[in-house]
């Protein structure tokens, strides 16, 4: 008799515990499209922009003034890379007052180049998907013209798993043109392929003119570290904890064997 209390105890705590696992794992089945997924977490290692979205203000105005005036410069549409992810030009933003030359010092997590250009650091959110082979990154970086010259250049984007530096997803040559002086632009691309590969490297490379106001620049590569929700591991998980915990409750019910009878 004093067994079937017993059972019932761990039939109890065994439905708690699979009912709080499902619990914590709901918000993976949430986006089941490329749209309407929802930002689980991020890692950024070295970003500084809160947002993708910038307002937009004109570039310094004269020497010594500030910005002022109101104008915005946004990009089209670029598919490209191996999963085909989109990308946009960010929306054109007036830099700091002060001379239409740049600043005097760096803000933080902005690298020089040369002191013509000032690229911020790469950000990004992760979205897990419905289709366990696909899931979403969103990166952006902010760069900001310090010369005195209109300045074109363009940015390659990727992304590829941490642990085997596996290529992911890529998109190539997104446009940045016509960077006025004393404008910070923000650049933002959507990848795709992440799969549940959890740990996300992203990198991205500014590609600029050789030469601005005389002085040769090269290319400056940015990357950031990114987790992304793995929901189907999380789900296999639950079903092996779920059918160790059957498995459990159904040999205690049994009755026992009775030993074998010998003469």
């Amino acid at each position: 008799m004093s067994r079937r209390p017993s059972i019932v105890v761990r039939v109890f705590v065994g439905v708690f515990l699979v009912v709080s696992v499902a619990g914590a794992s709901a918000p993976a089945t949430a986006a089941d499209s490329h749209d309407d997924g929802t930002p689980l977490s991020v890692t950024i290692t070295d970003g500084s922009t809160p947002t993708p979205s910038v307002s937009t203000s004109g570039p310094a105005s004269g020497a010594g003034g500030s910005g002022g005036g109101s104008g915005s410069s946004s990009g089209g549409s670029v598919r490209g890379g191996t999963g085909g992810g989109s990308v946009s030009g960010g929306s054109g933003a007036g830099g700091p007052a002060g001379s239409a030359g740049g600043g005097t010092t760096t803000p933080t997590n902005e690298v020089s180049l040369a002191g013509m250009l000032y690229v911020g650091g790469l950000n990004g959110t992760t979205t897990p998907l419905f289709n366990p082979a696909d899931g979403t990154v969103e990166l952006w970086f902010t760069v900001r013209n310090a010369s005195t010259s209109v300045i074109d250049a363009s940015a390659r984007f990727w992304i590829d798993g941490t642990v085997f530096s596996n290529d992911l997803d890529a998109v190539n040559d997104v446009p940045i043109a016509g960077l006025q002086p004393g404008e910070t632009r923000v650049v933002s691309a959507s990848l795709h392929n992440a799969g549940q590969w959890t740990l996300i490297s992203g990198h991205v490379t500014l590609t600029p003119p050789d030469a601005v106001d005389g002085t040769a620049l090269t290319p400056v590569t940015r990357d950031g570290l990114f987790l992304l929700f793995p929901w189907l591991i999380v789900v296999l998980l639950i079903v092996a904890v779920l059918a160790w915990v059957i498995v459990r409750v159904v040999r205690e019910a049994l009755p026992p064997v009775p030993a074998a009878v010998t003469t």
